[in-house]
């Protein structure tokens, strides 16, 4: 790329986006500097505008939330479902107002929301859907790719998702209007070279990253591969610890391409998950949180907190945020890496020698 003498937005963003598209099977692929910069698109794409309200799922990553706040609308927080982290359709009925404009559900951890029902929950209260794929490419709904399900779906590429670019983006759609439209928000509101129509930003995508994008789809056949055997190996050695764990639960109709494995502990064990956490840490084997927990216990939203977002009525995020965390499932850990993590949690002094 260097040597061609180009490396701003040009000819290998568009072979990216080509080949995304083609991956995904929808119409349209934009290419942006990362996953947050999309979801704000998407929504300035879809008219969202301050004043309205957006519904968000309680689990998610913080920037779901935050791209509705850069608008000046409001994020109204969703409770998750207890087994697959996914935005209980239940709970934002109750949620609905004259005010509501759009759903962004979240395929939290890789797994699929039950996007007919979404759909039909948005066409009954006139919603638009940005669906929040930042962690699910490969995944499958009945059969189809997530990126070309929902009218809008947006993906990342930072360093710990499915594919990366370093950093990056993209968002899908089968709409040639918005993808039109978004097209020239990115770039400046542009609709050819210094010709500016409209309020934009600079969220481009680079060819040098772009490059990147174009090889990591060539191997992500194989990364799909490796993470699918590293999570059934999870799964199984996990199932013979129901006692302490509880077991990931996997909807019939997808099929989940996990970005990490969650453990979420039972909350009648004698441990806890700090105590679990920093065993594991301490033998070298990372985790993480599973993303922001309730996110009205985060300090930056505090001012979201009001009678409809109760602190205390999210009751399965709350047990997700106390109990739950993940581990590496990635396509960069062997067999034998993954058989030192089973031994390490067979270790721990309240699980050690139980099987």
């Amino acid at each position: 790329v260097v040597n061609l003498g180009w490396i701003s937005m040009g000819k290998k963003v568009e072979v990216f986006e080509r080949k995304f598209s083609e991956y995904v099977g929808a119409d349209h692929a934009i290419a942006v500097n990362n996953g947050t910069s999309a979801l704000h698109l998407s929504l300035i794409a879809m008219g969202i505008k301050e004043g309205d309200e957006v519904l968000v799922p309680d689990i998610t990553f913080i920037s779901t939330a935050n791209a509705v706040l850069y608008e000046r609308a409001k994020p109204v927080v969703v409770e998750c479902n207890p087994k697959t982290y996914n935005i209980l359709l239940d709970d934002a009925e109750k949620r609905i107002t004259n005010k509501t404009k759009a759903i962004i559900p979240v395929d939290m951890n890789g797994m699929p929301a039950d996007y007919d029902e979404i759909l039909q929950f948005a066409d009954k209260h006139n919603l638009s859907v940005i669906a929040d794929s930042a962690e699910s490419l490969g995944a499958l709904y009945k059969g189809q790719k997530t990126g070309a399900i929902a009218p809008l779906h947006i993906f990342s590429f930072f360093p710990n998702k499915n594919i990366t670019t370093g950093e990056g983006g993209m968002i899908t759609t089968d709409d040639e209007k918005l993808a039109e439209k978004i097209r020239k928000l990115r770039n400046q509101g542009q609709d050819y070279r210094y010709n500016h129509v409209m309020l934009g930003y600079n969220y481009r995508m680079n060819d040098v990253l772009a490059v990147i994008g174009i090889e990591q789809l060539k191997k992500f056949g194989y990364f799909t591969k490796i993470r699918n055997r590293n999570f059934n190996f999870h799964y199984n050695f996990f199932k013979k610890l129901d006692k302490y764990f509880i077991v990931p639960k996997v909807n019939k109709n997808v099929k989940t391409n996990f970005l990490a494995y969650p453990i979420i502990l039972k909350n009648n064990v004698k441990f806890s998950r700090k105590d679990f956490q920093v065993h594991l840490e301490k033998n070298g084997i990372q985790t993480r949180p599973i993303f922001t927990g309730n996110i009205l216990r985060h300090p930056a939203f505090k001012n979201l907190v009001s009678n409809k977002n109760k602190l205390n009525s999210f009751k399965n995020s709350d047990y997700i945020m106390k109990y739950g965390l993940l581990i590496g499932c990635h396509q960069g850990l062997s067999t034998k890496e993954i058989s030192y993590i089973h031994s390490t949690i067979l270790n721990f002094k309240n699980i050690k020698g139980r099987k």
